[in-house]
């Protein structure tokens, strides 16, 4: 049975309490809905990486894992495995193993964005000008050059852009230290790069040129981190491809070691692909080795879903007509 009473006027009664009324409830519900999607959608959760040097259960299966033993010193420089994950607006790097501290290179290319080089041409930064020329693997562009090198009591990270040929020379991140973690500072990177390196590794693959041993290589959970935001990689969508190679002190001397690996059995590549040294020429072509010397980190697809759901969430409200001010009726259930 519906009954009516009359609607007290808004001066009469302002100073009742009253209850909120149905539709303030759905808006507090409404805005706690979308609170937590948008939480959701940040990638937020106590399973987060911390950059520390050490892999975090949060990356996952690895990505790569190395295919054959080091020529460049069993626990000195090795590259045991690559997990990554885009999250939170950030791509995430692990790369386990280990880097020797005597200012050896590893060169982190990575293709994010549509176009890019198929060819290498540097940033002009720490004579990496000598790989010029250098022939990635079909399927890879380059936009964006990493390169990490350690010694003498000090950590070093290059960030380079390739199509503006721009870089950023990062030096002494750790601040007297060749291993532990900081930020660097900003540049090309709008955004301070977080980094961190633990060496303590004395396990996975062993010395020689034969094939890895790939479960004592999954083994191994320390290594070299890293963290940058995707706005400084220019990235809008689908998956992000790295490739990651070691090379010598001078950008001219290619080791073994590349994530993805190369074939076994294989020595050091050198200057020319056949471990030869010389001066000042570092362009190898990567298409002369069978397999991709790259891998590729897919955005997880629970983001796209999450967001298609929160939309009717964002969907303005519509407000209920209000009665006139005064006196008048309203409807009431009872």
């Amino acid at each position: 049975m519906i009954n009516r009473r009359p609607v007290v006027p808004k001066t009469a009664r302002s100073s009742h309490v009253r209850f909120p009324d149905l539709l303030f409830c759905r808006r507090i519900a409404r805005c706690g809905c979308v609170a937590i999607a948008f939480g959701l959608l940040s990638g937020r959760s106590d399973g987060a990486a911390i950059v520390d040097g050490t892999k975090d259960d949060s990356y996952g299966e690895a990505l790569a894992v190395q295919t054959v033993q080091t020529q460049f010193g069993d626990n000195f420089t090795e590259w045991n495995a690559a997990y990554a994950k885009i999250e939170s607006g950030t791509l995430s790097v692990m790369l386990t193993g280990n880097l020797e501290s005597n200012f050896n290179k590893l060169e982190i290319f990575i293709d994010s964005k549509p176009g890019g080089q198929s060819i290498f041409a540097s940033a002009g930064n720490d004579s990496a000008q000598r790989m010029d020329g250098l022939i990635f693997d079909a399927g890879f562009t380059a936009d964006y050059h990493i390169i990490v090198r350690r010694g003498s009591g000090r950590f070093d990270l290059d960030f380079a852009d390739l199509a503006a040929h721009a870089f950023s020379s990062h030096q002494n991140v750790f601040g007297g230290t060749d291993a532990g973690s900081g930020m660097t500072g900003t540049g090309v990177n709008l955004t301070p790069i977080s980094v961190a390196y633990d060496g303590s590794n004395t396990g996975g693959i062993v010395a020689g040129t034969d094939a890895a041993d790939q479960a004592a290589a999954l083994s191994v959970t320390t290594g070299l981190e890293f963290a940058i935001s995707l706005a400084d990689l220019g990235y809008t969508a689908g998956p992000i491809r790295i490739m990651v190679g070691q090379n010598g002190s001078g950008h001219d001397f290619w080791s073994n070691q590349f994530l993805s690996g190369l074939p076994p059995p294989q020595g050091n590549l050198g200057s020319n692909e056949m471990g030869t040294f010389i001066a000042g020429q570092g362009a190898i072509n990567m298409q002369h080795f069978a397999g991709d010397q790259f891998f590729v980190i897919v955005p997880e697809p629970g983001a796209l879903s999450l967001a298609t759901l929160s939309l009717p969430l964002l969907l303005p409200i519509k407000r209920r007509r209000r009665p006139a001010e005064g006196v008048g009726f309203e409807p009431s259930v009872g």
